[in-house]
């Protein structure tokens, strides 16, 4: 792949991103068909807080709590860089648990193959996410099974 390959699948893949997150948890069933058919079927997902999530239900296993606890959760792309075999991306996560904001930056590390999530390394300082489940455990609920269930 040249040069100007390689930036402009890195171009679409960030578009791609940034087009999925806007649905976010405010339509689940669109966000988990707009990234299922990029999730390379022996993906893993790997994140602070979660044991990582491998496999074709990675995405679900992951985000499904975590939309059952924020249901209006969506992120922003803020910022993109193109790798080797990859990119980083910059992402703003906003919602509401319990009726009271929450609000957390994140850097995912994406490694694709072939135009397909091999692996999403989330990189974010999970303190504002700690305060707003320590503060409102019963809205949090959803979250902290599903964290239980898979760990």
């Amino acid at each position: 792949m040249t040069s100007a390959q390689t930036h402009a699948a890195a171009t679409e893949f960030a578009d791609f991103f940034a087009a999925g997150w806007k649905l976010g948890a405010r339509d689940a069933e669109a966000f988990f068909r707009h990234f299922g058919p990029r999730m390379h079927p022996n993906t893993a997902l790997i994140q602070p807080l979660a044991p990582p999530a491998r496999g074709p239900g990675a995405l679900r296993e992951l985000f499904g709590p975590l939309f059952k606890a924020i249901p209006d959760l969506v992120g922003v792309v803020e910022h993109w860089a193109e790798t080797d075999d990859g990119v980083f991306i910059e992402l703003t996560l906003r919602g509401h648990l319990g009726r009271r904001p929450v609000e957390w930056t994140v850097v995912d590390r994406i490694i694709l193959e072939d135009g397909m999530i091999r692996e999403r390394r989330s990189y974010f300082d999970p303190a504002p996410l700690l305060k707003a489940v320590a503060s409102r455990p019963h809205a949090s609920l959803p979250l902290l099974l599903g964290l239980l269930k898979r760990g």
